[in-house]
């Protein structure tokens, strides 16, 4: 046997007996991107706050809420994933024969991969659910905001309606009954109303 042969054949052995340590290096770093991404995700909702939520029409807010809430839940599934992966279960089982503790080596390394698949998969799930949540925050109507009445008395009556124009010594309303006009001298007084008296 060649020396290159030996030397290979060694370092396959010693790959074989650290395997599992290689797939926790593994987790942890996926477990460590995770907790980062969590961390940025919150960030985001913490600075950003309610207010892109409550200006949109309904029933965007409930959908976004709905986005959020379950980004949060898949990136924290991830993160304990990727954890478990990283640091194993906690068990009282102690292995004493190199038979037993071969055969959980590669059940624990297979478990780890699994992890860490399923990790990955979770995770690009979840920056997918964030970027439609941002995307229906961007794109999503907003609230309409509320009509303005003005309540007029004048010499010729009560007028109610939508302010139309004022200017030229005159008001001009829009209402249900039509379009008035006032004269601004016979303007008694002028206040603002959310809704029209019936």
């Amino acid at each position: 046997m060649s020396s290159d042969r030996w030397w290979w054949a060694q370092k396959a052995q010693q790959l074989r007996f650290s395997q599992l340590d290689v797939a926790r290096r593994q987790a942890e770093a996926w477990r460590t991107g995770l907790a980062g991404i969590t961390a940025l995700f919150g960030a985001v909702l913490i600075i950003k706050g309610r207010s892109d939520v409550a200006g949109l029409a309904s029933p965007y807010p409930v959908i976004l809420v709905t986005f959020y809430t379950l980004t949060l839940i898949i990136l924290t599934a991830a993160t304990l994933i990727a954890i478990r992966a990283a640091s194993g279960a906690p068990g009282d089982e102690c292995l004493l024969t190199g038979e037993d503790l071969e055969v959980w080596t590669v059940h624990e390394v297979a478990n780890v991969q699994r992890a860490i698949r399923t990790a990955a998969v979770l995770t690009v799930i979840a920056v997918c659910m964030l970027a439609i949540g941002a995307g229906t925050a961007w794109l999503a109507p907003a609230k309409a905001s509320p009509q303005l009445n003005v309540l007029i008395g004048s010499g010729q009556g009560k007028f109610c309606g939508q302010l139309s124009q004022l200017g030229d010594n005159t008001i001009i309303i829009k209402s249900v009954l039509g379009t008035s006009v006032i004269p601004l001298n016979s303007v008694k007084y002028f206040t603002t109303v959310t809704s029209c008296p019936p």
